[in-house]
């Protein structure tokens, strides 16, 4: 990547004879949506959806906490669970609440442990605290942790700047999948200290 970062930068520096259909890098890899889900206004559902349609195009396998790929769970995080779990909160039933959540956040962290990376989505202006633990937990295992912020990188935290390489934030979901377009196709090198291909 560029010193700035900047990704419309390097999109135009590839040029096209170097951008290939294959090796498909991408495919059979896992990825883990990240982003507000209680403070958001349609459950975090509406973005999900999208970039589980970009990545299944490519052969990845999308873990979506608003989704759980799991039959057994008992409790779900969106639509009627989501509104009897703030129910529990405002009445003050907060031991319940708590052994909702601990069956929720034991899940979603599982499927950040087996992802190959993450896509976090950040709005600054929403509450997110299972987003900035599930976003630490990647970073600590030194998962690719690409995160697009709403209003682009000028409206992150400056802390942000610091835990992570500015150069897996993105302003637009966009620049986003410019980028993982050109991993896919190995048309840029990919960070080996974090992408992880294996043969098979």
């Amino acid at each position: 990547m560029t010193e700035n970062g900047d990704i419309e930068d390097i999109v135009a520096a590839v040029k096209p004879s170097r951008r290939k259909k294959k090796p498909n890098l991408l495919k059979k890899l896992r990825c883990y949506l990240a982003g507000p889900i209680d403070h958001a206004e349609d459950d975090g559902v509406g973005w999900r959806n999208d970039a589980k349609e970009w990545l299944q195009k490519r052969g990845v396998t999308v873990f979506d906490p608003c989704a759980k790929p799991i039959s057994y769970q008992k409790y779900k995080e969106i639509d009627e669970e989501k509104r009897k779990m703030m129910a529990l909160k405002t009445t003050g039933r907060y031991y319940e609440l708590s052994q909702r959540m601990k069956e929720i956040v034991h899940v979603d962290l599982r499927m950040v442990d087996i992802s190959d990376f993450l896509i976090v989505y950040m709005d600054p202006d929403t509450p997110m605290f299972g987003t900035i633990h599930e976003l630490l937990n990647s970073l600590h295992q030194r998962k690719p942790t690409l995160v697009v912020i709403e209003g682009g990188r000028e409206r992150a935290s400056n802390w942000l700047f610091g835990i992570m390489d500015f150069n897996f934030m993105f302003d637009s979901f966009e620049d986003l999948y410019s980028f993982l377009d050109l991993i896919d196709t190995a048309s840029i090198e990919a960070d080996l200290s974090r992408w992880v291909f294996f043969d098979n």
